[in-house]
């Protein structure tokens, strides 16, 4: 069985017992690399075997930033954010990552349960949710833990709502200055562009608009705010990976506009670090379906012509009636620049 280690003995997590409570509190913010409280999803664990653990979870009934129109449901991409968390806790409870070591996420991903959006409507208290999360290919390298792949079954009131799994690395201070190098120390982020119109991708505030229109055809440009305070909770040399999945979902959106949709899947890779003071594309595309409802859409992050990031989501519509809107992005309408490519995707190169 895996390490319980809390760095902090003052934490009355350090030693769950019988009758413990997985949602009475958050979690100490380091534990899921967060600076405010407020984003801290998690709320509880206890190990319940040799690589297995419980963990307690908790979305708010309307998140500031991770919400859907209409708020009849939460938002799928919290079930990322709570995965994404879970694995980071694991690190540092279940195999004792000291605190102030890198972690890195391959890939990332989940998918709804049974009951689909059903199983995430908003109700008159907040969701409390439990992962059961079991570790693969767990590697180990001078007694240190260097990656491992978890898998969480998420459940709420008992019933299965969603799965979610991840590929996660360690990195120590000294290996990740040397893999950055110091020139990424106080870099200074491309300063974001108009934002594309907030309805056309879901969003009610230009502020939490992550997309910026250009000429190319369903392409756009990424708007890294670093002072978002959401996406940028704390002070980071690249593009975090919650900003990367929030792109795919706008980008996914504004090709299904006017009709409100959800990504009730999600499958994402990560291959290298996305830089802030560089522009990165954002390029999305429908993939074929038989399905006319559920449409899935891949979309990829391109930065200095090589692909750095590739999602692909499946979106459903949500209930309740489309609303068509008769605004348009900045450059909607306008023909498109010569020899500047069509809708196909390239590969990674």
């Amino acid at each position: 069985m895996p390490l319980i280690v809390e760095p902090d003995a003052r934490d009355p997590y350090a030693h769950p017992v019988t009758g413990y409570d997985f949602h009475e509190r958050t979690v100490s913010r380091h534990l899921v690399h967060r600076t405010s409280v407020s984003e801290v999803l998690l709320t509880g664990w206890q190990a319940a075997g040799p690589y297995e653990f419980r963990i307690g979870a908790q979305w708010p009934r309307m998140h500031g930033f991770y919400r859907l129109p209409g708020d009849r449901h939460h938002d799928p991409v919290l079930m990322a954010e709570t995965v994404r968390q879970a694995g980071l806790l694991i690190g540092h409870v279940g195999f004792g990552v000291p605190k102030g070591h890198h972690f890195a996420m391959d890939d990332l991903d989940y998918s709804l349960g049974p009951a689909g959006l059903a199983g995430l409507a908003v109700t008159t208290e907040p969701a409390s949710l439990m992962l059961d999360a079991v570790c693969e290919d767990v590697r180990m390298r001078g007694g240190r833990l260097a990656s491992l792949r978890m898998h969480a079954e998420i459940t709420r009131g008992g019933r299965t709502v969603g799965r979610g799994s991840g590929q996660l690395r360690v990195i120590s201070p000294a290996s990740y200055a040397r893999l950055r190098g110091p020139a990424r120390r106080g870099v200074t982020p491309v300063r974001p562009g108009p934002p594309t119109t907030p309805e056309l991708v879901g969003r009610a505030h230009p502020s939490d608009v992550v997309l910026s229109p250009t000429l190319l055809p369903d392409s756009w440009v990424l708007r890294t705010d670093a002072a978002h305070p959401v996406l940028f909770d704390h002070t980071l040399d690249h593009v975090p990976g919650m900003l990367v999945l929030e792109a795919a979902r706008q980008a996914a959106q504004r090709l299904r506009h006017p009709e409100p949709v959800a990504p009730v899947e999600l499958v994402s890779s990560f291959d290298r670090y996305i830089e802030l003071d560089r522009p990165c594309l954002v390029r999305a595309v429908r993939e074929g379906t038989p399905d006319g409802r559920r449409v899935p859409v891949r979309v990829l992050l391109i930065q200095d012509g090589r692909t750095a990031a590739d999602c692909r989501l499946l979106t459903e519509p949500l209930d309740g009636p489309c609303v068509p809107s008769a605004r348009r992005d900045g450059f909607d309408g306008r023909p498109t620049a010569p020899d500047l490519g069509g809708t196909g995707l390239p590969l990674a190169c």
